[in-house]
């Protein structure tokens, strides 16, 4: 059944609004007592509002059911991600953290074991995790660019390497780490296993970054992880993390289109009320046109957002649909931004609105997950087929 358009189911419709209450009243009340500067909710107010969530049943609604969560479709999730991301610290998590913590999503593959011991704890107790893939080699071409090596001995596999740009590895639980087992395979050669949080060998730096959400470089000096912390089979690694590429842009997707419709809600409320020249803002062409473009622009990003998740839920292909939305998504989110802090003007640029912060994290929001240019080609590719790379038959 192709894609219906936006009337969504009641009970959808209704939990969205649910949702977009819970951020406005609860979520968006603590960060307004947090100082402008700080770069994301602190830990204890974090606390109180998972408790809030989890108490109202908004927790890990995007996990498994088997798994302790809510279940949800991609078309679901990607509706909610919308709302879930209209404050201040949504990036790269949307609600910050406040609605649970999903565990790397590769571990929905892994072994009993490894769902009881790292899955299971993950969404009931909100472990932070890591997955640690790019490499100062390259990030958007992990399949060519990972030299991390992981050597099996007995029962036991020896870790060493260098990754880079890897969120929250100092301060999580567990990671996922993305390493070759077989030299000669390409892709194939890419495995992925376990790796607990300060384990003995690994060394940790913060990278300071443009957004509130800082990244990591990871070294790994014979790391010593048992085994069983592999995720799959030997090889499965790359086949195992891109099972989950849709719904990951999706989600950056969804979150673009959520902050840059608020943005606009500011903008406007302030052009309804900001006097210049003895007429208000909103008299003028210009404010006009940029509130207008905005809208034009989310309208599209949603579209093809929504269109893509609802493919793939029916199990269609979805990998193009994905990449056009994330690259439209995104780029149209900063642009929107951009133009509400304009309208604003100094108070636009101010850290006690949320927009610079968004501006920021949409400007990351450009790169992860595959940076515009890799989806412009993934897009052509789509198009051109062979001819994109040279072959002529």
């Amino acid at each position: 059944m192709p894609f219906q358009g936006f009337d969504l189911p009641e009970d959808l419709k209704m939990l969205s609004d649910t949702i977009a209450e819970f951020v406005r009243e609860e979520i968006v009340p603590a960060e307004s007592a947090v100082p402008g500067d700080a770069r994301a909710i602190p830990a204890e107010q974090l606390a109180a509002l998972r408790k809030k969530a989890r108490d109202a049943g908004f927790w890990c609604l995007e996990a498994p059911k088997e798994f302790g969560g809510g279940g949800l479709s991609t078309f679901e999730g990607t509706v909610l991600t919308e709302q879930m991301a209209k404050h201040r610290y949504s990036f790269p998590s949307p609600g910050g953290g406040v609605f649970g913590i999903e565990p790397p999503v590769v571990l929905y593959k892994g072994s009993p074991h490894q769902i009881e011991q790292y899955v299971l704890p993950t969404i009931e107790n909100s472990w932070s995790a890591f997955t640690a893939i790019s490499e100062p080699t390259g990030g958007s071409d992990p399949a060519r660019a990972i030299r991390t090596t992981a050597t099996r001995d007995g029962d036991t596999y020896r870790i060493n390497g260098h990754k880079l740009w890897t969120t929250g590895a100092d301060s999580a639980r567990y990671g996922i780490v993305y390493a070759r087992t077989d030299r000669a395979a390409g892709r194939n050669g890419i495995s992925a296993l376990i790796v607990d949080g300060g384990a003995p060998g690994m060394t940790v730096t913060p990278v300071p970054v443009l957004r509130d959400h800082w990244t990591t470089e990871v070294r790994f000096d014979d790391v010593v992880v048992p085994a069983e912390n592999l995720v799959g089979e030997e090889g499965q690694g790359f086949g195992l993390a891109q099972q989950w590429l849709v719904r990951g842009r999706l989600r950056y997707a969804a979150q673009a289109i959520g902050v840059a419709e608020e943005a606009v809600r500011i903008a406007t409320d302030w052009a309804k009320s900001r006097e210049t020249f003895g007429a208000l803002l909103a008299t003028r062409q210009a404010v006009q046109f940029a509130i207008a473009d905005a809208r034009v622009r989310i309208s599209a990003a949603r579209h093809l957002t929504w269109e893509a998740a609802w493919d793939a839920d029916q199990g269609r292909d979805a990998r193009t649909k994905a990449s056009i939305a994330k690259l439209y998504g995104t780029e149209a989110g900063f642009a929107v931004v951009d133009a509400m802090m304009q309208i604003l003007g100094g108070m636009g640029m101010t850290k006690d609105l949320p927009l610079e912060h968004w501006f920021r994290g949409l400007r990351v929001a450009r790169v992860v997950e595959g940076p515009s240019e890799i989806h412009r080609f993934l897009i052509a590719r789509d198009i051109l087929g062979g001819a994109a790379l040279g072959r002529t038959a």
